[in-house]
C-alpha cells in the first residue's frame, strides 16, 4: 500500500468517526427542583452556588444550588412504572431515583411530592399494570401516602393564627397620662380566620383583636382640682381614680415572608374599632362617700406595623408599633383620646393556611 492509499484511508476513517460520533443519540441532563419542576438542557458550568444550564432552544439558564434536588443523565424516569407491593397494592409512580434500599417516587412528575418505597416491600415492577390492578384502589392508596416537606415549606407555608402580647412602652394623650400616672400594660390577643397566602407567604389576612388595659394614680390629692372640673363634682377628699380601655377591633392585614432558616414576616395592618372607654372616681363630700363609673363608647381605629417571627412551624415571637384613637369624654364634655401609641411584644401559634395537609 503506497503513501496516497494510506492517506485515503485515514481521511475515510475520520469522516466515518464523525458520521458515526454525530449519529450518536445526545442525553440531556434533566435538574429536579424543589418546586416540582424538572429542568432538561446540557450543563455547561457548575460553580458551589448555581448551575448554568443550556436549555434545549438555546437559551441559558442559571439554577442555584439550594433550589435542586438531583440531577438525572438518563430519562427512564419518565415512564410509568407499576409497582406489586407484597400485600398485592399496586401503584402508579414514576421511579426519579434508586438506591440499595429504596425507591424515591412521585405520583405526578410535576409535583414536588415525593415518597420512599422500601425494595423489600416490593415484589416486582412492570411498564404495564398488572391484571389485579384497580384504579380505584391506587387512587385510595396514593391519598393515604404522606407528604414530605421541606423545613422551609413547614415555615412558610404557615402563618399565625392566634397571637397573645402585652405593651412594653406607650404614648398617651397628656393629661390623661397625668390624671392617670400608673401605667399597666395593655393585653391583647389576635385571631386570624382567614389567611390568604401564597406559596412564597405573601398575602392578606383577616385580623380580628380584642385589648384590655388600666391605669390609676397613687396622688389623687394634687389632682383634685383638675378632676373636679372634669367631673363636675365637689369633694372634700378624693379616693380612688381609674382609667380602663376595653375595645374590639377587625379589619386586614398584609404580610411579605422572608426566609432565613425562620421566617421574617413583616406587616402592616388597619383595623376599625369598637371601644369603651372610661374611668371609676371614688370621692366624698362632708356628709357621703360616692362612687360613680363613665363610660364612652365609640367607634375608632387602629393601624399599625410589626414583624412577625416563625422560629418554628408551629411557633413564633413579634413586635409591633400600633397607634389607635378611642374616644373618652368626662362629664364637662371634654372629650380626649383613651388610646395611643403602643409597641407591642408577644407570641403566636402557626398553623397551615392550606398548602399542609
Amino acid at each position: 500500500m503506497n503513501k496516497r492509499q494510506c492517506n485515503v484511508l485515514l481521511l475515510c476513517s475520520i469522516i466515518i468517526f464523525f458520521v458515526l460520533v454525530w449519529a450518536l443519540p445526545t442525553f440531556a441532563e434533566s435538574i429536579f427542583l424543589k418546586d416540582g419542576r424538572i429542568i432538561e438542557g446540557d450543563i455547561i458550568k457548575e460553580t458551589d452556588k448555581a448551575m448554568d444550564v443550556k436549555l434545549p432552544d438555546g437559551k441559558k439558564m442559571t439554577i442555584p444550588r439550594k433550589d435542586i434536588i438531583r440531577t438525572l443523565v438518563q430519562d427512564s424516569y419518565k415512564t410509568k412504572m407499576y409497582i406489586m407491593k407484597a400485600d398485592k397494592t399496586v401503584l402508579p409512580v414514576y421511579i426519579v431515583e434508586e438506591d440499595n434500599e429504596s425507591y424515591t417516587c412521585r405520583i405526578e412528575l410535576q409535583s414536588a411530592e415525593e415518597f420512599h418505597i422500601n425494595k423489600s416491600e416490593v415484589l416486582f415492577i412492570s411498564k404495564v399494570p398488572p391484571q389485579a390492578f384497580i384504579e380505584d384502589e391506587a387512587k385510595k392508596l396514593a391519598g393515604t401516602i404522606k407528604k414530605e416537606y421541606t423545613w422551609e415549606q413547614k415555615l412558610t407555608w404557615r402563618a399565625p393564627l392566634l397571637r397573645a402580647g402585652f405593651s412594653v412602652n406607650s404614648k398617651i394623650d397628656d393629661d390623661v397620662e397625668y390624671l392617670f400616672e400608673d401605667e399597666k400594660p395593655v393585653l391583647f390577643i389576635d385571631f386570624f380566620p382567614w389567611r390568604f397566602r401564597n406559596e412564597s407567604g405573601n398575602g392578606l389576612d383577616l385580623m380580628l383583636r380584642a385589648r384590655y388595659t388600666e391605669r390609676d394614680t397613687n396622688d389623687e390629692q394634687s389632682r383634685s382640682a383638675m378632676f373636679q372640673q372634669l367631673y363636675n363634682k365637689t369633694f372634700t377628699e378624693l379616693y380612688d381614680t381609674e382609667f380602663f380601655l376595653l375595645s374590639t377591633n377587625a379589619g386586614i392585614r398584609y404580610a411579605h415572608t422572608f426566609y432565613f432558616g425562620i421566617t421574617v414576616q413583616p406587616y402592616i395592618f388597619l383595623l376599625a374599632q369598637l371601644s369603651q372607654c372610661g374611668s371609676n372616681i371614688t370621692f366624698s363630700d362632708d356628709t357621703h362617700t360616692y362612687e360613680d363609673e363613665y363610660k364612652t363608647i365609640s367607634f375608632g381605629y387602629q393601624f399599625g406595623a410589626g414583624i412577625d417571627f416563625g422560629l418554628s412551624p408551629y411557633f413564633g415571637l413579634f413586635i409591633e408599633y400600633a397607634y389607635g384613637y378611642a374616644t373618652l369624654e368626662f362629664p364637662n364634655g371634654k372629650k380626649y383620646n383613651g388610646d395611643g401609641q403602643f409597641v407591642y411584644l408577644g407570641a403566636a401559634y402557626r398553623m397551615s393556611y392550606g398548602l399542609i395537609e
